[in-house]
Protein backbone atom coordinates (compact mmCIF):
# COMPACT_ATOMS: atom_id res chain seq x y z
CA UNK A 1 0.00 0.00 0.00
CA UNK A 2 2.08 2.78 -1.51
CA UNK A 3 -0.79 5.58 -1.27
CA UNK A 4 -2.97 6.87 2.21
CA UNK A 5 -6.12 5.69 1.72
CA UNK A 6 -8.74 7.46 4.52
CA UNK A 7 -12.39 6.22 5.07
CA UNK A 8 -15.14 8.76 7.13
CA UNK A 9 -18.10 8.84 9.05
CA UNK A 10 -21.01 8.75 7.08
CA UNK A 11 -23.37 10.63 9.26
CA UNK A 12 -27.07 10.38 7.20
CA UNK A 13 -29.75 8.89 10.12
CA UNK A 14 -29.98 11.97 12.47
CA UNK A 15 -31.23 14.56 10.21
CA UNK A 16 -34.69 14.46 12.24
CA UNK A 17 -33.02 15.81 15.24
CA UNK A 18 -31.43 18.78 12.45
CA UNK A 19 -34.76 19.28 11.32
CA UNK A 20 -36.19 19.45 15.07
CA UNK A 21 -33.77 21.87 16.39
CA UNK A 22 -33.92 23.93 13.71
CA UNK A 23 -38.04 24.10 14.15
CA UNK A 24 -37.60 24.98 17.95
CA UNK A 25 -35.21 27.80 16.86
CA UNK A 26 -37.73 29.02 14.25
CA UNK A 27 -40.59 28.50 17.06
CA UNK A 28 -38.73 30.25 19.55
CA UNK A 29 -37.94 33.64 17.38
CA UNK A 30 -41.02 33.96 16.24
CA UNK A 31 -42.41 33.93 19.64
CA UNK A 32 -39.63 36.74 20.22
CA UNK A 33 -40.20 38.46 17.44
CA UNK A 34 -44.41 38.46 18.32
CA UNK A 35 -43.63 39.97 21.89
CA UNK A 36 -40.20 41.55 21.74
CA UNK A 37 -40.05 41.36 25.59
CA UNK A 38 -39.09 37.57 25.74
CA UNK A 39 -35.46 38.58 24.43
CA UNK A 40 -34.82 40.22 28.14
CA UNK A 41 -35.41 36.93 29.91
CA UNK A 42 -32.60 35.04 30.63
CA UNK A 43 -34.45 31.73 29.89
CA UNK A 44 -35.11 32.84 25.95
CA UNK A 45 -31.76 33.99 26.04
CA UNK A 46 -30.47 30.28 27.07
CA UNK A 47 -32.55 28.69 24.75
CA UNK A 48 -31.54 30.78 21.76
CA UNK A 49 -28.17 30.21 22.35
CA UNK A 50 -28.63 26.76 23.31
CA UNK A 51 -30.14 26.40 20.12
CA UNK A 52 -27.49 28.72 18.00
CA UNK A 53 -25.05 26.36 19.93
CA UNK A 54 -26.45 22.83 18.71
CA UNK A 55 -27.14 23.94 15.15
CA UNK A 56 -22.97 25.44 14.69
CA UNK A 57 -22.03 21.48 16.12
CA UNK A 58 -24.59 20.14 13.52
CA UNK A 59 -22.48 22.31 11.08
CA UNK A 60 -19.59 20.53 12.45
CA UNK A 61 -20.40 17.56 12.28
CA UNK A 62 -22.13 17.48 8.81
CA UNK A 63 -19.93 19.44 7.15
CA UNK A 64 -16.63 18.85 8.14
CA UNK A 65 -15.71 15.28 7.41
CA UNK A 66 -14.91 13.33 10.57
CA UNK A 67 -11.66 10.55 9.90
CA UNK A 68 -12.93 7.07 11.30
CA UNK A 69 -9.72 4.89 9.75
CA UNK A 70 -6.68 6.00 8.09
CA UNK A 71 -4.66 3.28 6.21
CA UNK A 72 -1.30 3.49 5.21
CA UNK A 73 2.42 1.68 4.41
CA UNK A 74 3.58 2.26 8.44
CA UNK A 75 -0.32 1.56 10.06
CA UNK A 76 -3.73 2.10 10.36
CA UNK A 77 -5.26 5.18 12.26
CA UNK A 78 -8.29 4.83 13.92
CA UNK A 79 -10.12 8.20 14.51
CA UNK A 80 -7.94 10.77 16.37
CA UNK A 81 -5.62 8.20 17.77
CA UNK A 82 -1.86 7.19 17.32
CA UNK A 83 -0.96 5.34 14.61
CA UNK A 84 -0.61 1.93 15.16
CA UNK A 85 2.10 -0.20 13.37
CA UNK A 86 1.05 -2.94 11.09
CA UNK A 87 3.88 -5.19 12.92
CA UNK A 88 1.69 -4.92 16.39
CA UNK A 89 -1.18 -6.52 14.79
CA UNK A 90 -2.28 -9.69 14.94
CA UNK A 91 -5.43 -10.25 13.69
CA UNK A 92 -9.04 -8.66 13.83
CA UNK A 93 -12.11 -9.92 15.38
CA UNK A 94 -15.72 -8.31 14.69
CA UNK A 95 -17.89 -7.74 17.91
CA UNK A 96 -21.22 -7.11 18.84
CA UNK A 97 -20.90 -4.75 21.79
CA UNK A 98 -23.55 -3.06 24.25
CA UNK A 99 -23.12 0.62 24.73
CA UNK A 100 -26.35 2.61 26.06
CA UNK A 101 -28.83 0.11 25.52
CA UNK A 102 -27.91 -1.18 21.86
CA UNK A 103 -25.76 -3.80 20.08
CA UNK A 104 -23.13 -2.10 17.93
CA UNK A 105 -20.69 -3.31 14.99
CA UNK A 106 -17.14 -3.09 15.61
CA UNK A 107 -13.87 -4.19 14.46
CA UNK A 108 -11.43 -4.82 17.18
CA UNK A 109 -8.04 -5.00 15.89
CA UNK A 110 -6.12 -7.77 17.97
CA UNK A 111 -2.61 -6.70 18.77
CA UNK A 112 1.03 -8.01 20.49
CA UNK A 113 1.20 -8.19 24.48
CA UNK A 114 2.66 -4.96 25.62
CA UNK A 115 2.78 -2.69 23.23
CA UNK A 116 4.80 0.42 23.40
CA UNK A 117 1.60 2.43 22.40
CA UNK A 118 0.45 5.79 24.07
CA UNK A 119 -3.15 4.89 24.74
CA UNK A 120 -5.48 8.67 25.35
CA UNK A 121 -8.42 8.58 27.93
CA UNK A 122 -11.16 7.21 25.19
CA UNK A 123 -9.13 3.80 24.22
CA UNK A 124 -8.05 3.28 28.02
CA UNK A 125 -12.09 3.55 28.58
CA UNK A 126 -13.23 1.57 25.79
CA UNK A 127 -11.09 -1.38 26.63
CA UNK A 128 -13.00 -1.67 30.15
CA UNK A 129 -16.14 -1.69 28.34
CA UNK A 130 -15.42 -4.57 25.84
CA UNK A 131 -14.75 -2.39 22.36
CA UNK A 132 -11.47 -2.58 22.95
CA UNK A 133 -8.75 -0.16 22.81
CA UNK A 134 -8.36 -0.29 18.73
CA UNK A 135 -11.77 -0.73 17.40
CA UNK A 136 -13.07 0.30 14.44
CA UNK A 137 -16.97 1.37 14.37
CA UNK A 138 -19.27 -0.15 11.82
CA UNK A 139 -22.13 2.58 12.63
CA UNK A 140 -22.39 5.62 10.89
CA UNK A 141 -20.54 3.95 7.97
CA UNK A 142 -21.58 3.16 3.99
CA UNK A 143 -21.61 -0.23 3.83
CA UNK A 144 -19.27 -0.10 0.95
CA UNK A 145 -16.61 1.32 2.98
CA UNK A 146 -17.19 -1.89 5.62
CA UNK A 147 -16.23 -4.24 3.09
CA UNK A 148 -12.86 -1.90 1.83
CA UNK A 149 -12.46 -1.95 5.59
CA UNK A 150 -12.18 -5.32 6.44
CA UNK A 151 -10.23 -6.42 2.78
CA UNK A 152 -7.58 -3.64 3.58
CA UNK A 153 -6.99 -4.97 7.20
CA UNK A 154 -7.06 -8.64 5.86
CA UNK A 155 -4.69 -8.16 3.17
CA UNK A 156 -2.18 -6.10 5.19
CA UNK A 157 -2.58 -8.33 8.41
CA UNK A 158 -1.99 -11.66 5.96
CA UNK A 159 0.99 -9.92 4.29
CA UNK A 160 2.58 -9.18 7.59
CA UNK A 161 2.74 -13.24 8.52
Amino acid sequence: MNKKLVFYYHFRKNYYWLVLNILALLFLLGCIICQPALMFWWQTQTLVLLFICTLLMWCYKYLMKQKLVEFDKHGVKIDHNQILSWEDVTGIEHRQVKCWFKTLSVITLLTKKNIDYPYNFMQKRCEEIGFGAFSIPLYDVKKEDIAKIYKLLSDNIEERK
